[in-house]
C-alpha cells in the first residue's frame, strides 16, 4: 500500500500539467474542494453487510463502476461503504446469476453514461475537469495512509515510519522516472508533444 501512495502522489504531475498554464485562484480552490470531497468519501465508515434487493444491486454497481474511470476513487471502497462488498464476493463464489446479472446491467449502464459524460466534460470543460481529477487524486491519498484503525480512523506514524517513507519514495521514483523518460523522448523528437498532452487517437 505504501508504494501506491508514492505512485499516486508523483502521478499528480500528469493531470496538473495537462491543465495547461498556470492555475488560477478559482481553479486552485476547485481542486482543494475536490480533494476535500475525496477525503470525506474515504473517511466514511464501512457499512454492515447488506442483503440488497436486485434494483439496489444495479444502482450500486452503476455507482461503483464509475470509480474505474474516475481517478482517486475506489469502486471496491464504495461497495464497502454501501455494505455490498462481501455480498458481491459471495455472489461470485456462489454463482448467484440473478445478483451477478443485476450487477452487470448496472455496471454497463453506469459505465456507458459516465464515460459519455466525462468525454463531453473533457471536450467542453477540459481545464476544470482536469483540475477536479487532480484534486480527487490528491484527496484519495488519505485512504492510503498506512496507520489507520479498523474503522478507518487516522493514527500517528508508528515505529516503521522510516520503512514506509522509503517505500513511498520508491513508488514516487518509479513514476518520476517514467515522466523523465517521456520528456527525453519528446526532446529527441521520438515522441510527439501532442501525444503526451492529448493521448486520444486522432483521424489522419
Amino acid at each position: 500500500m505504501s508504494p501506491s501512495a508514492g505512485l499516486i502522489a508523483a502521478s499528480l504531475i500528469v493531470p496538473a500539467r495537462m491543465v495547461g498554464g498556470r492555475w488560477t485562484f478559482r481553479e486552485i480552490l476547485i481542486g482543494l474542494l475536490a480533494a476535500s470531497a475525496a477525503v470525506a468519501l474515504t473517511s466514511l465508515p464501512k457499512a454492515a453487510d447488506a442483503d440488497p434487493a436486485l434494483i439496489i444491486v444495479t444502482l450500486a454497481a452503476a455507482l461503483a463502476v464509475c470509480a474505474l474511470v474516475l481517478p482517486g476513487v475506489s469502486g471496491s471502497y464504495l461497495l464497502l461503504i454501501l455494505g455490498m462488498y462481501a455480498p458481491t464476493l459471495a455472489a461470485v463464489n456462489d454463482r448467484n446469476l440473478g445478483y451477478l446479472g443485476a450487477f452487470a446491467i448496472g455496471a454497463i449502464i453506469g459505465l456507458g453514461l459516465f464515460v459519455s459524460a466525462l468525454q463531453w466534460l473533457l471536450k467542453n470543460r477540459r481545464r476544470v475537469t482536469l483540475v477536479i481529477m487532480t484534486g480527487l487524486m490528491l484527496g484519495s491519498l488519505r485512504a492510503l495512509w498506512p496507520w489507520q484503525t479498523e474503522e478507518g480512523a487516522v493514527l500517528a506514524p508508528d515505529a516503521d515510519f522510516g520503512t514506509v517513507l522509503l517505500l513511498v519514495a520508491l513508488g514516487a521514483v518509479v513514476v518520476l522516472g517514467i515522466l523523465a523518460a517521456e520528456a527525453a523522448l519528446v526532446k529527441r523528437r521520438m515522441l510527439s508533444p501532442e501525444v503526451v498532452a492529448d493521448p486520444e487517437p486522432h483521424d489522419s
